[in-house]
């Protein structure tokens, strides 16, 4: 077989295979629809939050205020703003920021009673695991929705709160029975 040959063999292998991968995959790319990047949508990453909202046809899904790390740090350790991890279960049990509340994108079994907990603070802070921060933002107009005053979303998510070493601890939520150990 000539290189010419061997090359395109190659090439419709890889696609094939790509394709393969991304039909199979729990997050698969949406294929056939265009690409906007998050400066054209206005978006942007929770790292660097958008100064103002453009102008767009259609309404732009909510988005919660940004808080930053340091801030946040400061009013975690002074216990003045009430914390809320919107991580899977098992991501929760592996590390959270000190005294977070669990809730996950899909609810809670007692999320009445965490959100009568998240009523005692004056300003609470929902993170998650990516920097898009958009599960966080989900969840924080759930909570906006449910009647909280001033919930904002963590510029970073909980990478940036690891990275600059926040007070964190591990285990399960208090509903599922199990102690939190500090870390």
């Amino acid at each position: 077989m000539n290189t010419f040959a061997q090359m395109a063999l190659i090439a419709v292998a890889g696609s094939a295979m790509g394709l393969a991968a991304n039909a199979l995959s729990p997050h698969p790319a949406a294929l056939q629809q265009p690409v906007i990047s998050a400066a054209e949508a206005g978006g942007g990453s929770c790292a660097m939050p958008a100064t103002e909202t453009p102008a767009v046809s259609a309404p732009a899904p909510w988005r919660a205020t940004r808080i930053g790390v340091e801030d946040a740090k400061g009013l975690c350790t002074a216990c003045l703003a009430g914390f809320v991890d919107a991580r899977g279960a098992h991501e929760y049990a592996h590390g959270h920021i000190a005294n977070a509340i669990h809730l996950p994108p899909a609810g809670h079994p007692d999320e009445p009673a965490a959100i009568g907990q998240l009523r005692t603070y004056a300003l609470v802070v929902v993170y998650d695991g990516e920097y898009s921060c958009a599960v966080a933002d989900d969840v924080a107009g759930r909570l906006r929705r449910a009647g909280l005053p001033d919930v904002r979303v963590l510029q970073g998510a909980w990478p940036a709160w690891v990275a600059s070493k926040g007070p964190s601890e591990a285990g399960m939520c208090g509903v599922c029975g199990l102690e939190a150990v500090p870390r």
